[in-house]
């Protein structure tokens, strides 16, 4: 009997957890052609400029395809929405809505003296 209520108890953990990450993909806007992180989104409240040549990228996978061919510069500022979970990919925005993904490791939190 225990093992049952074990069952129970992971499925509806599994759930919860499965309906908060589609809630806090619903909140993320994208641009039509960048895919949603499978596993949703963590909350970013850093700002960064971009560390060296970078382009934005359609999805947070590795070898992702390119969104276009306009290469972002070391010094820019970029606007993070988000992180993708599961993922060392910040999800780059313009306007609120999500323009392309940017790995982290291009990227360098801008200090708060800099602001």
């Amino acid at each position: 009997m225990p093992m049952i209520k074990f069952g129970i108890a992971t499925v509806a953990t599994f759930a919860v957890t499965v309906a908060f990450a589609a809630e806090r993909n619903d909140l993320i806007r994208l641009a039509d052609n960048v895919v949603p992180a499978p596993f949703g989104y963590e909350a970013v409240t850093t700002k960064y400029l971009v560390a060296e040549p970078t382009r934005l990228y359609i999805s947070p996978y590795i070898y992702p395809g390119t969104v276009n061919n306009d290469t972002l510069q070391p010094g820019q500022a970029v606007d993070i929405l988000a992180k993708a979970k599961g993922y060392d990919w910040a999800l780059a925005g313009k306007d609120g809505i999500g323009i392309g993904y940017i790995p982290i490791s291009r990227l360098i939190p801008v200090s708060k003296g800099a602001q």
